[in-house]
């Protein structure tokens, strides 16, 4: 007798083989053993995961990329692709592009030329011609080369002229490919905040699509102090000194540092006898307003430095009469402070060596320090000298010793004389050294010689070949320029790390801006002045608005890795634990007379920053194989959560996850990058108990980086779009694509899926003949047209490829195989487990679906005939119409193999390039005679 068990929802996802046996769990029912490239709808059921749209190529797939997500407005979404030293921008599925420039013409050869008055490009630009990415080669003022983005020269002309070329927008960055792992982020409206512990902290800024900038953060205030300080007065001589200060205030409410009137000096005691003194000054460029400040008279000299002053009083003019007010010695100008303050020039990098007879002097302008830095510079030969004399008797090899060091090596003679040097800057003798005043007169006479050779002489030009250091100087905030006074030599400087080093998480949090974790003291955070981000300044006499700094206590060191604003204050994560601060009390504001940290849960986190869904903090624990969610608990009156990856613990041990991003709508997903290169998938809606792991592979190719933006689309509406970064093996090379997962909606049926990775899609008047795949070369690809199956085909190098049956809307790319398999059956009391049974039929209740196949084991597996377009359907008895002609939504029944086992588990699998969503599966079971196996 057979009886019938439904599996009602897939919600708790894919569970570890260790949990087999934990039938008397509650979420056994709606799990699965297996379930690779489906995701868990939120709604219940398994879906397969959508397929990839080829977006591009990354700039330079040789090394790390990272992508960042820039979110300029609710639907604006730019994606980052940052690479080593670079940046490029993508929006709504497409790299942002700049003006055009007009290609008028070519000369076909080995490579073509191609003409293009002005253009502006440089060699390694990628541009966009005609539906098609190249490469700059060879550029000159009007005329330049092309490659295909694999690097093979284009010589044939491929464009129909004139053409219109734009060139991939691409700015320069600071970060190393290696180091982009650990840039954090923090965005505010058209500003990105970015920081790294090996780097000083940068902003990047929105200007427009093809205008971005990318700047070291200069912190202090905007405003600057008024100059040309005078005084009247109305007062006799006397024995009273007076000292004034006064600060301007911009339009951003942002009051400078203070300018010292120390006078007037001798006068009467105005507190005493009735008199003024009135105070001028030049009128400061921005400046809205200006603070006046008073010291405390003093009858013994002039007022020392250093006096504290009082507030005054106020005007937006230029200058002030003090007619004996008294000072407000609770409002003190601001004192200049920056907390990252460099230490210093480390180290010169010399770029253009020039060419000198005399020894120059160098200097670092346009960057302002506390101690200036100083260094000196070497001359040395920078290029092959020339023979000026033979000599005699020298034989090749000979080392040839002239004055100020330089060695050379004869590289080649003629009777005994002298024809050539070898190159001393590829290591062949010395360049030798000049330090000061001129360099030696050609030509250069032997010194010596390893031989027996004589009278050798030798023409040498100098360049700057090295800048020596003296003094690193001190509380440089910017890079300064290397000036030198003459010639033509250029370097740039590279600063040393602060004393504390550079912080290296950002955030935001009541109107300030968070600097947290410089690597000398990783618990230290620094608080801005409210609503002036970049401005730490404090007061003599603390101020509520004053910056802050604070330290996180406790037995251990904790790193500060990540924050978050709440509700109840600051949410701040450490490697150890979590921290919240606040201003004493839930919710109140942090002053510097005010600011409480109280621990939380003591779980830490990685360096993967967190993501925020709802109203639950999701992050990944500090060793990077668990996930945790965190959320206030009204009653223990803490942040605190759960391990929300132990029941899919097989997917994560033995790996970390390197990144992740929370795509929200339209499937509440967040998707992450494994170390292993697969993509897992959690979908999380915690007010549903909704909590499941699924795990993705994609053919040929490893996840590497993911981000997610708003955009808006046709038919989808307004969703978290998808990109990532994929490395694949194509056509014999390493590379990186930049892909983006596709929406899956069927407004039109099965000819709007989209089930294959790495793809593109042509939409137009029906053909058989298409181009544009190359970046396939050589792998087998399939796909749909007009919603029939392409069969598996290898693609051509040049990406044209031919279909057999001309078709309107085509989507071809790499097929992957999508595999969902049920956990052991169970029935709860009394237990079956341990018994042997068949499955003697299935139905699997679907939408929008097509194509799945089903069997107790992979190895075995059958059409479901329900699902076969063309197949009169078992399931439709009665209705209109019983043939398959779309995708599904219905039932779909399969008889199985007659074959008894003790699990009771069955295999659906998805290898065409259909979509498929199983919401649940009604199977019909038979026990057998016995709960053992036969001896």
């Amino acid at each position: 007798m057979s009886d019938l068990v439904i599996q009602a929802s897939f919600n708790s996802g894919e569970w570890s083989p260790k949990l087999f046996a934990r039938v008397d769990l509650q979420k056994y029912k709606s799990g699965a053993a297996l379930l690779e490239n489906w995701f868990v709808d939120y709604r219940g059921g398994a879906s397969t995961r959508p397929g990839t749209k080829y977006i591009l190529q990354c700039y330079k797939s040789a090394t790390a990329v990272r992508l960042i997500p820039f979110q300029a407005s609710f639907s604006v979404g730019y994606v980052l692709e940052f690479g080593d030293e670079y940046i490029r921008f993508f929006f709504d599925g497409a790299p942002v592009l700049e003006t055009a420039e007009t290609i008028t013409s070519a000369v076909v050869g080995s490579p073509t030329v191609f003409t293009a008055a002005a253009h502006g490009y440089l060699d390694d630009d990628w541009i966009f011609v005609e539906n098609k990415y190249y490469i700059v080669q060879n550029a000159t003022v009007n005329t330049f080369t092309l490659t295909d983005l694999f690097g093979n020269a284009i010589n044939t002309n491929p464009f129909t002229f004139p053409a219109s070329a734009q060139r991939i927008y691409t700015i320069a960055s600071p970060y190393a490919s290696a180091d982009l792992r650990l840039i954090k982020f923090a965005q505010n409206v058209n500003e990105l905040i970015l920081c790294h512990p090996d780097y000083e902290p940068h902003v990047l800024t929105l200007i427009s699509a093809t205008n971005w900038s990318i700047l070291p953060i200069t912190f202090g205030t905007t405003a600057t102090a008024p100059g040309s300080l005078t005084a009247s007065t109305s007062l006799a001589a006397g024995s009273v000194f007076y000292s004034y200060q006064i600060t301007s205030i911009d339009a951003n409410g942002q009051e400078s540092i203070a300018a010292t009137y120390p006078g007037p000096t001798a006068l009467q005691d105005i507190r005493a006898v009735a008199g003024t003194i009135t105070l001028s000054w030049a009128a400061v460029a921005g400046a809205v307003s200006y603070n006046v400040y008073k010291a405390n008279v003093n009858y013994n000299g002039v007022v020392v430095a250093g006096a504290i002053h009082g507030y005054i009083g106020a005007c937006t003019g230029v200058s002030f009469t003090d007619d004996n007010i008294a000072p407000d010695f609770s409002t003190t100008p601001p004192v200049a402070r920056n907390p990252f303050e460099g230490s210093g020039v480390s180290s010169v990098t010399v770029t253009a060596a020039g060419t000198y007879t005399s020894v120059p002097t160098v200097t670092f302008t346009g960057a302002a320090s506390t101690i200036a830095a100083s260094a000196t510079v070497v001359l040395q030969v920078n290029a092959i000298p020339t023979v000026a004399a033979g000599g005699a008797g020298y034989a090749p090899d000979d080392s040839v010793s002239f004055t100020n060091g330089v060695v050379l090596i004869v590289d080649t003679v003629s009777a005994g004389a002298v024809t050539a040097w070898k190159n001393p800057l590829a290591g062949f003798g010395s360049v030798g050294s000049v330090t000061s005043g001129s360099t030696p007169a050609n030509s250069l006479i032997q010194l010596s010689t390893s031989g027996g050779g004589t009278g050798a002489q030798a023409n040498c030009t100098w360049g700057v070949g090295l800048i020596q250091v003296l003094n690193p100087g001190a509380g440089y905030v910017a890079i300064p320029t290397v000036t030198f006074s003459s010639g033509a030599a250029t370097a740039t400087a590279v600063l040393s790390a602060t004393s504390n080093g550079y912080p290296s998480v950002p955030g935001f949090f009541q109107q300030r801006l968070v600097l947290a974790a410089p690597t000398g003291s990783p618990q230290t955070f620094y608080m801005s002045q409210p609503g002036k981000y970049f401005n730490y300044n404090t007061s003599t006499i603390t101020q509520a608005s004053d910056a802050i700094t604070g330290t996180l206590v406790s037995g251990q060191l904790n790193t500060i890795r990540d924050m978050i604003s709440q509700p109840s204050g600051l949410l701040m994560l450490t490697d150890r634990n979590s921290w919240i601060i606040n201003g004493g009390s839930q919710g109140s504001a942090v002053t510097p007379f005010a600011i409480v940290a109280n621990a939380q849960s003591f779980n830490g986190i990685s360096n993967v920053p967190l993501i925020v869904a709802n109203f639950d903090v999701l992050y990944v624990q500090a060793k990077g194989s668990i996930v945790r969610d965190s959320t206030y608990n009204i009653y223990s009156n803490v942040y605190t959560g759960a391990d929300i990856s132990a029941i899919a613990s097989h997917l994560f041990y033995g790996y970390t996850v390197d990144e992740w991003a929370w795509a929200e709508e339209p499937f509440k997903l967040a998707w992450a990058v494994r170390s292993d290169g697969a993509a897992l998938a959690l979908t999380f809606l915690k007010e549903q108990e909704f909590i499941g792991w699924t795990h993705s592979i994609t053919t040929n190719g490893a996840f590497e980086s993911v981000a997610t933006v708003v955009e808006s689309t046709i038919n989808a509406g307004e969703v978290d779009a998808v990109y990532w970064v994929v490395e694949r093996e194509i056509n014999g090379d390493t590379v990186k694509y930049i892909e983006r997962f596709a929406e899956r909606v069927f407004a039109n049926g099965v000819e709007d899926a989209w089930c294959v990775d790495c793809g593109l899609n042509y939409n137009g008047v029906p053909a058989t003949n298409f181009s544009g795949a190359e970046f396939l070369a050589g792998e087998t690809v399939t796909g749909l047209a007009d919603g029939v199956v392409i069969p598996p085909f290898v693609m051509a190098t040049d990406g044209n490829f031919t279909l057999a049956t001309a078709a309107s809307k085509v989507i071809i790319g790499l097929g992957f195989t999508a595999k969902l398999q049920t956990l052991p059956l169970d029935m709860g009391d009394p237990t079956i487990q341990g018994k042997v049974k068949k499955i003697n039929d299935v139905t699997a209740r679907v939408a929008d679906t097509l194509g799945l196949k089903i069997g107790g084991e992979f190895t075995n597996l059958t059409t479901m005939k329900d699902l076969v377009l063309g197949n009169v359907s078992s399931m439709l008895v009665g209705q209109n119409s019983q043939r398959v002609t779309d995708l599904v939504t219905g039932d779909a029944r399969t008889i199985l193999d007659p074959r008894f086992t003790v699990p009771g588990q069955y295999c659906l699998q998805q290898d065409l390039p259909f979509p498929a969503t199983v919401l649940g599966l009604i199977s019909s079971y038979t026990l057998g005679d016995t709960g053992r196996a036969p001896r």
